[in-house]
């Protein structure tokens, strides 16, 4: 699965917020075998900046597969495992295509009239408009510096990653 774009949407007084049609096309191949007007399965959580993280049913399980090989008896890990945990919700589409963020998630992102969705991916993560501004205005050399980093290869990057 791999989702890309960003999409302005509303929220309404409830919390919620339409899916976008062009992300919702994107999410279908993998939602085909439910037939037509099932509804979309995903898991909401804090993301690990001042934003939510809405994942895919499928991919939620393939990370919470993960957390659950991880030594609980490891005192980091459990702190990472309760961490991460805390906050998600599973929520569904309903038949206007639309999920309900819970009120603590809202305040937790700064969420209020309008959101900012970006597929990242197998993930959307969910902004408000202010904050992802402030991440959009990342000056450029910064961003050359951190493709230089991650993607660059060397001495501090993998190396091995192709574009």
């Amino acid at each position: 699965m791999q989702l890309i774009g960003e999409y302005p949407v509303a929220l309404d007084d409830k919390g919620r917020m339409r899916l976008p049609t062009a992300l919702l096309r994107q999410l279908s191949a993998s939602q085909a075998e439910n037939g037509e007007g099932a509804s979309y399965e995903f898991v909401v959580n804090r993301g690990f900046e001042k934003c939510l993280t809405l994942y895919p049913k499928p991919v939620w399980d393939g990370i919470a597969a993960k957390l659950g090989r991880l030594n609980r008896f490891n005192d980091r890990n459990r702190a990472f495992i309760r961490s991460f945990y805390l906050g998600a919700y599973p929520i569904s589409t309903d038949s206007a295509d639309r999920i309900l963020l819970q009120k603590h998630l809202m305040d937790y992102a700064g969420l209020v009239k309008e959101a900012v969705l970006v597929a990242m991916d197998d993930r959307i993560e969910i902004w408000s408009p202010q904050e992802h501004a402030r991440i959009a205005s990342q000056d450029v050399s910064d961003f050359a510096d951190l493709a230089n980093h991650v993607m660059g290869g060397g001495i501090d990057g993998v190396g091995d990653i192709e574009m």
